[in-house]
């Protein structure tokens, strides 16, 4: 059984995710937060230090689940990146208000971290003819280049408001006749 404690806390991120998917973050105050919980300002408190701790938890919590929902077998690139596609069509107004925020680093600090299992995923779920490196360096490049490619694909589409027309490019990326070799060896 959930502590009281912790379901206070998980409260708080609940309501504030809510908030923040029709708020911009500038207008969500710790007093408005506590007001909607039904806190006051001091339970905020002694659960988080400030709002940007605030949004550590509820974005470290997001990716926790993102990630334990996708298990570090990944079958294709196309899943690697529709997995995070996915939850941020879900969340967009959120992901915009805390992008374009004070908070971005947070953010892109979980981005990147996203990026990197996603990738690792599938580079392990490569079979050793799949792979297009040879050597452990050319791997690790290879893996670099994957996840910048990752990362900075997602942020231009936030960049870009989030468009429909990213399913379109990640069909046609993974399609390219590198990585449709590559999955093509898998199974």
């Amino acid at each position: 059984m959930e502590k009281k404690s912790e379901q206070t806390k998980r409260e708080i991120a609940e309501t504030f995710l809510s908030l923040i998917n029709s708020h911009p973050l500038n207008e969500i105050t710790v007093g408005g937060l506590s007001k909607t919980c039904g806190i006051n300002r001091n339970t905020f408190y002694y659960h988080f230090n400030n709002t940007a701790d605030l949004i550590e938890y509820v974005v470290k919590g997001i990716v926790d689940r993102l990630l334990t929902k996708y298990p570090p077998k990944i079958n294709s690139l196309e899943d690697c990146f529709v997995a995070g596609i996915n939850f941020a069509r879900n969340n967009k107004n959120a992901i915009n208000n805390i992008y374009h925020s004070t908070s971005r680093a947070i953010f892109e600090r979980h981005l990147w971290h996203v990026c990197g299992y996603s990738v690792n995923a599938y580079i392990k779920s490569l079979p050793e003819n799949a792979m297009p490196a040879r050597t452990q360096e050319e791997v690790e490049v290879l893996r670099e280049f994957l996840k910048y490619a990752c990362f900075g694909f997602v942020i231009d589409w936030i960049n870009r408001d989030m468009p429909e027309d990213v399913t379109e490019k990640i069909k046609t990326l993974v399609n390219l006749p590198i990585f449709r070799q590559m999955s093509k060896n898998v199974h």
